[in-house]
């Protein structure tokens, strides 16, 4: 009986196309492999810098809590003077309230909140009242955010170079096993699939962005 793929013979293609997708499969799996790793230490980066900023966002609206803390301390105290007639101890706290306190308090007191029910029950019900650190806590957070979602983005191409390689190997797979079987039919299916995975695996490596070392 005739041999369907001996050398030679009619499936000297296949031979071709086995070798061009082991090649390329080896080739790119080692490609892609070092570019997923690539991206899980960017990825690493951006999470590891999302919760330092997290950590600054932290302590600056720590610092803020207890500036506010005092700012209404002095206040009270700036209230107790007045209620007892001291204008020089009221003066005393006034010319001292820091300068974010100081705008809110002097928009509060021109809208007579003594004599106007539709005062601001305080100057720090101002929209004028910015405690300091409370702007930068909310800017270090929203980094944070932006620096963790360009880890979860890291990390998703990261997926996608590591599936590209799975195709490829899958397709090393076939196109190996292929050259065992000499089942025409057989073999040709295998190959076929070889061709499918490669070219499948392929597409998705190059048409993802590429990470530099360093």
């Amino acid at each position: 009986m005739a041999d369907d793929a001996k050398p030679g013979g009619r499936d000297n293609w296949v031979e071709v196309v086995i070798a061009i997708v082991l090649s390329a499969g080896g080739l790119m799996t080692s490609w892609a492999s070092y570019q997923a790793a690539l991206w899980d230490g960017q990825q690493a980066a951006h999470y590891s810098r999302a919760n330092a900023l997290r950590v600054m966002s932290s302590r600056a609206r720590l610092e803020a809590d207890a500036r506010r803390g005092l700012e209404m301390h002095m206040f009270n105290g700036w209230l107790q003077a007045e209620a007892k007639g001291d204008g020089r101890l009221a003066e005393f706290y006034r010319a001292r309230f820091p300068d974010d306190l100081a705008p809110a308090f002097d928009l509060w007191i021109a809208q007579k909140p003594l004599k106007n029910p539709e005062a601001p029950q305080s100057p720090f019900a101002t929209p004028a009242y910015s405690p300091a650190g409370t702007e930068a806590a909310q800017r270090l957070e929203a980094e944070a955010d932006a620096t963790f979602a360009k880890g979860q983005e890291d990390n998703r191409i990261s997926d996608l170079f590591t599936q590209g390689a799975v195709f490829l190997a899958t397709a090393m797979f076939f196109g190996g096993i292929g050259q065992v079987f000499r089942v025409r039919p057989v073999r040709l299916t295998l190959v076929v699939i070889a061709i499918v995975s490669c070219a499948v695996g392929l597409t998705r490596i190059v048409s993802l962005p590429l990470q530099t070392p360093g």
